[in-house]
């Protein structure tokens, strides 16, 4: 019995350290591998309790290949956050252990959040949740802004997909507006990002109608995935003619903008799709589009985000997982390249092995790096 179990044990502890270091076969092994990359003590729990009845097996043979294979279980379960803690220390960043062993999943929907309708657009009616930030320096002092689109492939998720994250930045002294866009009928590649200059838009002009008086040149975007590459579309090139908001939007320059594993080159992600066992992005951008980039050359330019970076660019704050096997971390490095020769102030964090949307796990380790860099950016630091 004791010996069944120490095997059982070895061998789901073998197939999870396995699975934080290498691609996931399916979509579902993805977001295994979010979880147990973000939470180790399973591993060496796991693995001291296959010891133990390794141990009460009696056979000293077994204990001695037990306790080499735990051996070679945890070294590479630990490649991971031994790398995150690299990354922590050199950018002075301290981490919570005590948030990082019991960070809960940043799930929604929020509770006890005021929502709002910010337009309705050809009788769809568009909603974004509020969060009111921490009033620090008075009532009347003009408040930051930080507006969220969330992440689904363009065609599916919703607003209040991370509330936890939202709730933190409010609590650091920004408004934070987490806002809809229309995920179908698809192809959406217009109304998606007419929507979100419209939801910026209302947040410039109609915030202080709801009691936040929003500074209008300290408004940042804020985006995952789908989410992300809306934000650097609208951030980067407002004023795009063949890209109109979906309502009266303003002016809707932005002061800077934050991407966490955002697509930034539609063609290459079309030519360079991941394993489309654990996400089909192929399927998910032709759907988007209307068609392939053979077909609509000129439309997959025009939103592709790295098409239109200037020197006039806001600061931008790139954030992504070295693992992501929905969006490829190459997304990120080329979009770096070009801030970098467009002299675009811009800063980048780029987490050892962690998953697409590895921040889920909010108060993991890469969570925690990516609050800091927002914090460090946000703040100024770039």
């Amino acid at each position: 019995m004791a010996l069944g179990v120490s095997v059982i044990l070895t061998l789901a502890a073998a197939m999870i350290a396995a699975l934080v270091v290498l691609p996931p076969p399916t979509k579902l092994a993805s977001y295994f591998a979010i979880f147990f990359d973000e939470n180790t003590i399973i591993f060496a729990s796991g693995v001291l309790l296959a010891a133990l009845f390794a141990r009460l097996a009696g056979s000293h043979l077994w204990v001695v290949a037990q306790g080499s294979l735990a051996v070679v279980i945890v070294a590479v379960a630990l490649v991971p956050p031994i790398q995150s803690m690299r990354v922590a220390v050199a950018n002075h960043v301290a981490i919570d252990f005590s948030r990082y062993l019991r960070a809960p999943v940043d799930e929604g929907p929020p509770r006890g959040i005021e929502t709002l309708t910010y337009a309705t657009v050809d009788g769809v009616p568009l909603a974004m949740d509020v969060y009111r930030p921490s009033t620090l320096s008075g009532p009347e002092a003009r408040h930051p802004a930080i507006i969220l689109f969330h992440e689904g492939g363009w065609s599916a998720g919703d607003k209040g997909s991370a509330p936890h994250m939202s709730g933190w930045l409010a609590a650091h002294g920004w408004a934070v507006f987490d806002a809809q866009y229309r995920v179908t009928p698809q192809p959406n590649w217009k109304t998606s990002i007419g929507d979100v200059k419209c939801a910026i838009g209302w947040v410039k002009r109609h915030a202080r109608d709801i009691g936040i008086d929003v500074d209008p040149e300290r408004v940042t975007l804020m985006g995952r995935s789908a989410g992300a590459h809306l934000s650097m579309l609208a951030a980067y090139d407002p004023d795009e003619p063949a890209l109109p908001a979906s309502c009266d939007a303003g002016d809707t320059h932005v002061a800077s903008v934050i991407a966490y594993y955002g697509p930034t080159d539609l063609t290459w992600g079309w030519n360079h799709t991941p394993n489309p066992r654990v996400f089909d992005m192929r399927k998910r951008v032709q759907n988007y589009m209307g068609g392939t980039p053979a077909e609509l050359p000129d439309r997959y330019r025009l939103m592709s985000p790295i098409n239109h970076v200037t020197h006039k660019a806001p600061p931008t704050l790139l954030i992504h997982g070295a693992g992501d096997n929905y969006v490829p971390v190459e997304n990120t490095e080329f979009m770096d390249r070009q801030l970098t020769v467009a002299g675009v102030r811009h800063a980048v964090l780029i987490v050892p092995y962690a998953e697409h949307e590895f921040d889920l796990i909010f108060g993991g380790l890469g969570e925690q790096l990516a609050e800091a860099a927002m914090l460090r950016f946000l703040r100024g630091g770039v």
